[in-house]
């Protein structure tokens, strides 16, 4: 591989940048009452720094770290979504949920009405589905057919 497939020098001050805006807009999300524009700004942050670190292959400790700031983000919304999502009209909802809930609509019979479901429910990231017993998944008052497609998936 050559230098210019894979280069060896991070851009600094563009990386520097990419780190002082997610370390705002974390700190803001941990230091107040987040909003849908603190949110988004904290996500879209976190996925220009990442993609600035995947071409430089992180480490794994990095990794982890990043993987961690996007569940501190993706919880911080799931909360906000919960407190606010009688004010959102259905275009916010779809566009906050296909933000927000990406972790979730990786799952294989995780759709946008099903991340919906689960967001309401207090389940945000994957972790916290796979942590639910079937018993746990019944009491989260799901439709039936939302039911069917979940359970095996935690077995």
């Amino acid at each position: 591989m050559t230098s210019e497939a894979h280069p060896t020098n991070l851009p600094t001050e563009q990386l520097r940048d990419d780190i002082n805006t997610l370390m705002q807009t974390v700190t803001t999300l941990i230091e107040g009452e987040p909003t849908f524009a603190t949110l988004e700004t904290a996500l879209h942050s976190h996925a220009a720094l990442s993609d600035q670190l995947a071409m430089y292959s992180p480490d794994a400790s990095s990794a982890a770290a990043l993987q961690r700031i996007e569940d501190f983000i993706t919880r911080q919304a799931g909360s906000y979504y919960q407190a606010n999502e009688a004010t959102l009209d259905d275009q916010e909802s779809k566009r906050f949920i296909a933000l927000f809930a990406r972790q979730l609509l990786a799952l294989e019979g995780v759709g946008p009405a099903t991340a919906r479901q689960l967001f309401t429910a207090g389940i945000f990231t994957p972790e916290a589905f796979f942590k639910l017993t079937p018993q746990a998944l019944e009491a989260l008052d799901l439709p039936s057919t939302t039911l069917a497609r979940l359970t095996p998936l935690i077995k």
